[in-house]
């Protein structure tokens, strides 16, 4: 991780920053200019790297941004009111009331010093105006990196007032003008949105991180057709508490981004704060598969999640969790359900994963975390699924204790579980409820557990390895972790930083490194969603919720390989058949194990023949999923037909997508490439390809492509992949042809001899 260099530089006098106003910048070089502001007399810095020039103007009692520049295109990126670099909100520890200040007020002493050809800059804000604030300063340093046009942003702040305490910190805060016709806004939300029209019609898209909902740390606007645009990250790898949003403004005509940290140990007088990790802004020439590349670029140099990968991808996962094609997904006694999952399992032939959900006699949501004793026949039901060829995988929630957990009575909660639970600042346990009803028909509460105690790590831990080792199950599904948003615990007793930071993660880290080190090896983790900081620690993770309009892979582009994504939520509706192809063709294009269906799915006869087919050839290409990651997904020239489908996500729920899905996956270490195609809708389908073989990462003066069969050596005669050679300067000119409800895999690498 980089963070501030241990020297600095002296800080600029004003008299200086005019004895330079005129000299030419380089890259990575700076400039300042007197402005023709009226007196107090304005300066303006500009700091070039690469095709990236900032200017900062000096006002009267703070700093802000005023220019954005893409010297190439000459687009504007800065908007006509930018919006602050920095906000800090402090608070009085006796009134408990909230004071605000920012980069561009508020502030006697502002000062900008250049390093010069080291490319590091200093911002350094001093003496505030409210005299109430002494004792508190802001120092941002910038880093130009000129090969890749980016500037990277630290930032400090030293407390020295016995009366105010840091509480929120927002930076950085990033505003991007209107880009146009074809200007796109990518956020954060499930495995990422892009979005057309947050400059026209406002919008607010993001929420807490880390959490099922905002699993990456990072944004961009873009308009691809013009080349230029703005990628936003914070590059931290410790993964802590923040809120993360994008935000049309349109009434400004701009687009903002904004990264806001609970402080650690907030509330605390005479307490700092050090930015975790480091801010990245950087011009983007792309769309959103190019700015999930820097951030992957980054996250597998950097993230404390980022697991080991060898040539064979990820040896601490099982092999069999890598290659697994296909999910069911019901529950009960094993009386009930195991001869349903069996069945399911002999429709496709090949190994099967079961999530396993109310084993256990508690009901669901009620009575957590007093799972055992099980219901009759769970360990002979696992032991007959297994040797069918299916995973068995029980349910069980990693953060609930539940706060009356006998029936009506608080049997173990006050007396065992309260010390271990997260508290507000009233010391007050933070509760949930999710319907669930107690024997007196009242709503079940709920306590959400702080997963630094060891109470709760050896619970959880206890649970986990009690189903392995007496049970035989070949994973456990530990719900919520990577789904729920921490929660900011006031527990001193518990000896983490008060309020944010990121220790809820090292929280889950500790307690999951445990349960690993015991397990048995050729068993397997899960959880719901898929919040990045726990991936090295977790096999699978459950991206059920995936179920927005316009969702684009960025997650799947970031961390394809690391990871095995698995299930969505498969309903009802009059037009579920159709939305059930749209979700599996989604899956596949996007590496998702198919399904997590009800087993009953092999009835429906409308989608079943294109969901087996989904599942058949997700596990001819199983390789790719394991070995490799992600590829720009192709594009195919011309207008596409779309379709619309209620998903059922909430209520009605209509999804729209293009009736033909598209998706890439490579293994670079050898040189190819699988291309996959679904045209989920009932026309057939006859287009072009428009793809440069580069995109795909593919080299070779001409390319070999096998098409496969999801069911090839089957049928009456049996089926047979198809191979044909084509130029590599005409690849550009190569059909696609699917007839209605078809899917279709291209395996491209260089011909042999090539």
């Amino acid at each position: 991780m980089r963070k501030r260099m241990n020297t600095r530089t002296g800080l600029l006098s004003a008299a200086f920053l005019v004895f330079t106003a005129w000299h030419s910048f380089v890259a990575g070089g700076v400039c300042v200019a007197a402005s023709t502001v009226s007196s107090p007399v304005a300066l303006e810095t500009a700091i070039r790297a690469g095709d990236l020039r900032l200017v900062l103007e000096k006002k009267e009692q703070g700093l802000r941004i005023v220019r954005l520049t893409d010297l190439v295109t000459n687009q504007e990126l800065c908007p006509a009111e930018p919006a602050p670099l920095f906000s800090v909100v402090l608070r009085d520890v006796q009134t408990k009331d909230l004071l605000t200040v920012t980069a561009d007020s508020g502030w006697r002493q502002v000062d900008v010093a250049s390093g010069g050809v080291t490319g590091m800059h200093t911002l350094a804000f001093a003496a505030p105006m409210d005299d109430r604030l002494e004792g508190i300063r802001v120092e941002v340093t910038l880093e130009v990196e000129a090969d890749d046009s980016a500037l990277t942003w630290d930032l400090h702040i030293t407390n020295d007032s016995p009366r105010w305490a840091l509480w929120h910190i927002v930076f950085p805060q990033a505003a991007v003008r209107d880009l146009g016709e074809g200007g796109r806004v990518f956020a954060q939300v499930t495995s990422g949105v892009e979005l057309s029209e947050m400059w026209s019609k406002g919008g607010k898209r993001g929420g807490p991180y880390p959490g099922g909902w905002t699993a990456m740390q990072y944004m961009a606007a873009y308009n691809r057709t013009k080349r230029t645009g703005l990628y936003v990250g914070m590059h931290d790898p410790f993964g802590s508490t923040k809120t993360i949003f994008a935000e049309g403004q349109p009434a400004k005509k701009m687009v903002l981004f904004t990264f806001d940290h609970p402080a650690p140990d907030m509330g605390k007088p005479g307490v700092g704060f050090d930015l975790p990790g480091h801010a990245r802004w950087q011009l983007l020439r792309g769309d959103w598969f190019d700015a999930a590349m820097i951030y992957r670029a980054w996250a597998s140099r950097e993230a404390r999640w980022w697991p080991a990968l060898g040539a064979d991808g990820r040896g601490d996962t099982p092999k069999w969790m890598r290659e697994l094609p296909a999910w069911v997904m019901t529950g009960g006694a094993a009386s009930d359900c195991v001869p349903q999952v069996r069945k399911f399992a002999e429709a496709i032939g090949l190994p099967t994963g079961f999530h396993w959900y109310n084993w256990h006699q508690i009901p669901f949501d009620n009575d957590y975390p007093h799972y055992f004793p099980v219901k009759d026949g769970f360990a002979e039901g696992v032991a007959e699924l297994k040797a069918a060829g299916v995973h068995p995988m029980p349910y069980i929630n990693g953060r609930l204790w539940d706060t009356r957990d006998k029936g009506a009575e608080d049997w173990a909660f006050s007396r065992t579980a309260l010390p271990a639970a997260t508290k507000d600042e009233d010391a007050k346990p933070c509760t949930e409820s999710y319907g669930s009803k107690e024997t007196d028909g009242n709503s079940v509460t709920l306590a959400v557990m702080c997963p630094t105690t060891p109470l709760w790590q050896d619970r959880v831990g206890d649970i986990v390895l009690r189903l392995f080792n007496e049970y035989g199950v070949s994973g456990v599904y530990i719900d919520q972790i990577a789904a729920a948003q921490p929660r900011l615990c006031f527990d001193a007793s518990h000896g983490h930083l008060l309020g944010g930071g990121h220790w809820w993660t090292e929280g889950y880290w500790k307690m999951l490194d445990a349960i690993r080190a015991a397990k048995p090896a050729d068993r397997m983790l899960t959880t719901e969603c898929n919040a990045e900081p726990y991936i090295k620690w977790l096999d699978g993770y459950l991206t059920w919720h995936w179920q927005q309009q316009d969702m684009v892979p960025a997650f799947s582009a970031v961390y394809g390989g690391t990871v095995q994504m698995f299930g969505r939520a498969y309903r009802g509706g009059p037009t579920q058949d159709l939305a059930n192809r749209m979700k599996a063709a989604q899956q596949l294009v996007y590496g998702e194990q198919i399904g997590w269906f009800g087993p009953e799915i092999i009835e429906r006869a409308d989608c079943w023949s294109f969901l087996r087919d989904c599942i058949q050839l997700r596990w001819r290409l199983r390789e790719y999923f394991c070995r490799g990651h992600m590829a720009r997904p192709p594009h195919l020239e011309g207008p596409v037909p779309t379709v619309t489908a209620d998903w059922q996500w909430s209520g009605e729920w209509l999804v729209t997508t293009d009736a033909i899905l598209t998706g890439a996956w490579r293994i670079p270490q050898e040189n190819k490439v699988v291309l996959l195609f679904a045209n989920v809708s009932d026309a057939p389908y006859a287009g072009r390809l428009d793809l440069n073989p580069a995109d795909c990462g593919l080299t070779g003066e001409s390319l070999r492509i096998t098409a496969i069969q999801p069911n090839a050596g089957r049928g009456d005669p049996p089926l047979a992949d198809i191979a044909r050679t084509l130029a590599i300067q005409a690849f550009d000119q190569a059909d696609v042809e699917l007839p209605a409800r078809t899917i279709l895999a291209w395996e491209v690498q260089p011909a042999a001899g090539r």
